[in-house]
């Protein structure tokens, strides 16, 4: 019986003794009970404007889980600016709308590429035509970190 008792202990020694650390923690709540909470990380994308005359500064701000904000300038443009959610064909996250008149003026979209970075994008608006997503042009990327979680703000 000795014998074979050894080597189960061995095993189950070696076995536990390879374990990694996990992204799970464990809290005791009041009542001595304890919860298990998985971080998840993300980033949330929102919009600054700031009215400038005739103009708009724009940037893309960055929040993730820890509330760090990065703001991202992205220049400035004419028109009364608004964010907005793109139309589903711009797969795009998020946007913001600078008009000039009904119907024309520029959109900017926030699009994920790859998992790893977002690129923004630009595209003129003219009264009458309807917006292609092909004609957007690239005018900045954002480096994220690889597998993150990606939201625009409500």
């Amino acid at each position: 019986m000795t014998r074979l008792l050894m080597p189960l202990v061995l095993f189950a020694a070696v076995a536990c003794g390879g374990k990694k650390s996990s992204t799970t923690t464990t809290t005791t709540t009041g009542g001595g009970s304890t919860a298990s909470t998985v971080l998840v990380k993300k980033i949330v994308l929102s919009w600054g404007i700031t009215p400038k005359g005739e103009l708009a500064d724009i940037y893309l701000a960055t929040t993730d889980e820890t509330g760090k904000q990065l703001s991202h300038s992205l220049g400035a443009y004419k028109g009364t600016c608004t964010a907005f959610k793109p139309a589903p064909e711009m797969n795009a996250i998020t946007g913001v709308s600078c008009t000039t008149a009904p119907g024309a003026g520029t959109e900017l979209h926030a699009v994920v590429q790859g998992g790893e970075e977002i690129i923004v994008l630009q595209l003129g608006l003219d009264a009458g035509v309807t917006p292609d997503p092909m004609a957007r042009k690239e005018i900045s990327r954002i480096k994220i970190p690889l597998g993150i979680a990606v939201e625009a703000a409500p």
